[in-house]
């Protein structure tokens, strides 16, 4: 039940979300600067690539550790 929960919550800020970026997209658009777009463009991958990069240190950490910790046991006859 609170798994149901935590995805209605997730999903309900979502879409505020998305609202916000539609409005700077369109106020963007509408400015016709071609700098301000490429930095919407650069700040926006940025922000996407960030937490993939996170999970893969932690995750290549973690697998790691279980390496270092199967070669330091003592086999087991």
């Amino acid at each position: 039940m609170r798994w149901v929960s935590a995805v209605l919550t997730s999903l309900a800020l979502t879409v505020s979300a998305a609202a916000q970026c539609a409005l700077c997209k369109a106020a963007v658009q509408s400015s016709g600067n071609a700098n301000l777009i490429g930095g919407l463009r650069a700040g926006i991958l940025l922000l996407m690539v960030a937490p993939y990069l996170i999970v893969g240190v932690i995750a290549f950490a973690v697998y790691r550790a279980h390496r270092r910790s199967l070669r330091f046991q003592p086999e087991q006859s």
